[in-house]
């Protein structure tokens, strides 16, 4: 008899012990619920986080710009050169013009070269790497040199000076090119082939 009385208030105790666990949690979710939650005010939303980097990015971008461009037009004294400027950035000085075939959009254009950075190391050229061949406007290399090679003719030779945002940008080729790096190309033109006899399977 005394077990069963003994069984009895222990249920009981057990019983008692979950409803005021039970008691307690919904007491919690309600203070929960009712006060303000500081990660919640602290959070920030994703669209002004990425606009104020995108003005962050910009900012830097056009510090660098200016940067460049100054750095670029003291290398052009130092050298004498005579040279345009595109409106996208593109520096070029045809030094050696020719009554050649004109370069248009879709043309397969063969061309020998020498590419080198500000300080005068030369990164590759034709003579270690031979002539290069570009299909204007379809091509994935260094939008700048795309953007000079329609300036030029057959058998014209060309500098071109290319800032980060017309070569190959932050990051450099991941090779010789170092990051944000600009440009300098001797070009000269050895032969222009138009879209109309051009093979489309051409891989350039």
């Amino acid at each position: 008899m005394c077990r069963r009385i003994e069984k009895l208030h222990l249920l009981n105790v057990i019983k008692l012990i979950k409803n005021l666990i039970y008691i307690a949690i919904v007491i919690a979710l309600i203070m929960s619920c009712s006060s303000p939650n500081k990660q919640d005010n602290d959070k920030v939303p994703y669209s002004q986080i990425k606009h104020e980097k995108k003005e962050q990015s910009i900012g830097i971008n056009k510090d660098m710009i200016e940067v460049n461009k100054d750095v670029i037009e003291k290398y052009i004294v130092r050298h004498k050169w005579k040279m345009t400027v595109t409106e996208s950035g593109l520096y070029y000085m045809i030094y050696s013009q020719t009554d050649g075939t004109e370069i248009g959009s879709g043309d397969e254009v063969e061309f020998s070269f020498k590419t080198s950075l500000m300080n005068g190391d030369v990164i590759y050229d034709s003579e270690s790497t031979g002539n290069r061949k570009m299909r204007i406007d379809k091509n994935q290399e260094e939008s700048g040199l795309n953007e000079g090679l329609k300036l030029l003719k057959k058998g014209e030779k060309a500098y071109f000076i290319l800032p980060p945002h017309l070569a190959f940008g932050v990051a450099g080729d991941s090779y010789r090119i170092p990051p944000y790096s600009v440009l300098v190309y001797d070009i000269e033109v050895v032969d222009v082939k138009h879209s109309d006899v051009v093979d489309d399977n051409i891989v350039l």
